[in-house]
């Protein structure tokens, strides 16, 4: 009897496991016709130099301006600016170029300058100066390189440390794979002392191995993993924590080529264009907290396209695809975009989802004087 109702139970538990797949499987990413416009005033492009959906006693969007060096906040409920906090360069107010940024709190707001310096300024929600953060730039390393709109990778606090992202110095043309692999993805900044620690994040070992490629990526923290997806490369890279060692998962795009591009030593100004712009590669990875899965997005190769096409693309991106990951990094979903609609680098997560921006410039619905947003829903 004890047997017969342990079989029983192993079924109801394949079963369920079963149902939960299929439903997994079901989901699609779902245009909603659901639109967020935001009022610009004459100095605000349409077009984002970086965006940070944040949720406090109310849902706003905050957008970096880099001609008038301020951070910008908008209210999702009616599309109005909330505040525009404008940032002296220089003097004793000053806060540098204001390149990055990440919204901790309403009242924690940390600036992050151009690289090449090595200064983070932590700020309130009236732009006053709370702490001037000066970190040592590590051994071999690069300073802090946080940038909202490209390769997103946002900022990690955990307790008194600050994860970042850095641009190393180096020449990857002449860089071998193995070098390469020497290099980590980031480190962790103590906010009092400005000591810094690497991540145990490295390369991959056989990056380079087909020859030259973008060194370029992307981080999302999970909840209980951090994630990487790199320009390069099918799989994504990921660890519970910053000092424990990457494993990887093959996560390659349906619309990819099975073999990503590299270059050559000695290709054209051309050669490299075509790579960057028109060939087969991943863009950022998005983590949504509200659903738990990852959003990366994926450009496919573009084929019998001139010189001028390919140049004009970094004013009018071409098609891409978002893929959808669960939890444990399994491919949930992916949807494939066409050319001329949306702006694939302007696009964050909100409460109700994925919103990608509308103002591309072959978008009939694109305004010059609104940042506007389609949602896309996971069902």
């Amino acid at each position: 009897m004890k047997a017969r109702h342990l079989f029983i139970f192993i079924g109801l538990l394949f079963s369920c496991q079963n149902e939960k797949s299929k439903e997994a499987e079901s989901l699609q990413l779902v245009s909603s016709g659901t639109f967020l416009t935001f009022d610009l005033d004459d100095s605000t492009a349409n077009i984002s130099t970086g965006l940070q959906y944040f949720k406090g006693d109310e849902e706003y969007l905050f957008n970096a301006n880099w001609e008038t060096n301020s951070l910008q906040s908008y209210s999702l409920k009616d599309g109005k600016m909330v505040k525009n906090l404008v940032f002296d360069r220089e003097g004793p107010n000053g806060v540098g170029d204001v390149f990055g940024f990440y919204v901790q709190s309403m009242d924690s707001i940390f600036l992050f300058n151009p690289p090449f310096t090595s200064r983070i300024n932590l700020v309130n929600s009236e732009g006053k100066i709370l702490q001037r953060i000066d970190y040592q730039i590590p051994e071999g390393g690069g300073s802090a390189f946080v940038h909202n709109a490209f390769m997103i990778s946002p900022p990690v606090v955990t307790g008194n440390l600050l994860a970042v992202n850095h641009r190393f110095p180096a020449n990857i043309r002449e860089m071998t794979s193995e070098e390469l692999s020497t290099n980590t993805f980031g480190y962790q900044i103590d906010l009092s002392s400005g000591e810094t620690t690497y991540f145990n994040h490295f390369f991959p070992v056989d990056y380079l191995k087909s020859g030259i490629k973008s060194i370029d990526f992307s981080r999302a923290q999970g909840k209980d993993k951090v994630v990487y997806s790199l320009h390069g490369d099918h799989q994504l890279y990921y660890s519970s924590a910053f000092d424990l060692p990457l494993r990887s998962i093959a996560a390659s795009s349906s619309y990819l080529d099975e073999n990503l591009s590299s270059i050559q030593p000695g290709g054209s100004p051309e050669e490299f264009q075509r790579y960057a712009f028109a060939s087969s590669r991943y863009g950022s990875i998005l983590y949504d907290s509200y659903r738990n899965v990852y959003y990366r997005f994926a450009f496919p190769t573009l084929t019998d396209i001139t010189s001028e096409e390919i140049r004009e693309l970094r004013n009018a991106p071409g098609p891409f695809a978002v893929m959808v990951f669960d939890k444990d990094l399994n491919l949930i979903t992916e949807r494939f975009f066409d050319g001329g609609s949306y702006w694939p680098d302007n696009s964050f997560v909100g409460e109700k989802g994925l919103y990608l921006s509308i103002n591309h410039p072959d978008n009939p619905q694109n305004k010059e004087d609104q940042m506007s947003f389609e949602l896309l829903e996971l069902k």
